[in-house]
């Protein structure tokens, strides 16, 4: 395998490639605490395939093209994310390395598919690598980025331990939660809605209410952990929520009802639809397009993020 590539007149060796799934949660209560670390989310989500890749190349001198690249669903995007930017602002003396951070995304950022903690992941195990830190310390310089950053609780620690159906029993960044996954390969559809929701407006929005509807559909979960438990509890925290409309509800509470579908559930933007069987997928594929929306297929991912080191 080449691991040098050119860019704009200079060469890259390729250090390392790593391999993040998406995470969309159904259900999470936010617990925050004055040490970052401690802060977290109890809840539970799905990790799904295509995942996002970052590759991470070593820059033989310092230049303009020693940088961090973002390509969120094939357009490329400014790398001043809030989280990135606090990653910058609390350890300088590791993102002053030269590095090139190339993150690509397989779907919108901002939407609900856990992109912003997918970037910090990437950056900072990015510049971990080449400081010689674990792959937890490197992870919870991302996590504490995105508690600074308001921009998610507990999808650090999802991504880095979590697969297939991911619960959190525990807040926290890694090493502190506890978080366990039950296998799940099986194929969901997802569509992006139309909007834009940033994760600490969410919040403030709900306010005190989500405490209250979280709670009952976190008990239920944990109770009896299984996927049918949470593709149901997370449909009722969406409605609680107010994540879904009342037409769209009644369409896809339809599709439920006739059998279709297994169930469904809204992350901020993000709709989450279950399929019943593998044999109908691509006829509620075509039933969501008549919507006008554009579904996307997935695999749940049978893995937490994964790292390929080629030094």
């Amino acid at each position: 395998m080449n691991n040098i590539r050119a860019v704009t007149g200079y060469k890259f060796e390729l250090l390392a490639t790593i391999q993040i799934p998406l995470h969309v949660t159904g259900v999470w209560l936010p617990i925050l605490h004055p040490n970052p670390l401690l802060s977290g989310s109890l809840g539970a989500g799905l990790l799904l395939d295509p995942p996002a890749i970052v590759n991470v190349y070593s820059c033989k001198s310092r230049s303009s093209s020693c940088n961090i690249s973002i390509r969120s669903a094939g357009q490329l995007l400014s790398s001043n994310l809030d989280v990135i930017e606090e990653i910058k602002r609390s350890w300088s003396d590791l993102t002053g390395q030269d590095l090139l951070v190339e993150i690509d995304l397989p779907v919108a950022l901002g939407k609900g598919y856990a992109c912003s903690a997918i970037a910090a992941l990437g950056v900072a195990i990015g510049y971990g690598l080449r400081a010689g830190l674990t792959l937890e310390e490197s992870s919870r310089i991302a996590h504490i980025a995105e508690v600074k950053a308001g921009t998610g609780l507990g999808d650090v620690v999802a991504l880095l331990y979590g697969r297939g159906l991911e619960i959190r029993y525990s807040p926290g960044g890694p090493g502190f939660a506890r978080v366990e996954s039950i296998p799940v390969r099986t194929t969901i559809i997802t569509a992006t809605l139309e909007g834009s929701v940033h994760t600490h407006q969410m919040h403030n929005k709900l306010g005190e209410k989500l405490y209250s509807i979280a709670a009952p559909r976190l008990a239920s979960i944990l109770k009896k952990p299984s996927f049918d438990v949470f593709v149901r509890e997370a449909r009722r925290f969406s409605i609680k929520a107010g994540f879904v409309s009342d037409e769209l509800r009644e369409f896809l509470d339809n599709l439920l009802e006739t059998g279709l579908i297994k169930g469904w559930y809204v992350k901020k933007l993000v709709l989450v639809v279950v399929p019943r069987s593998e044999k109908r997928v691509e006829d509620i594929a075509n039933l969501l397009v008549k919507r006008g929306l554009r579904p996307r297929v997935h695999k749940t991912s049978d893995s937490p993020l994964r790292i390929r080191s080629y030094v």
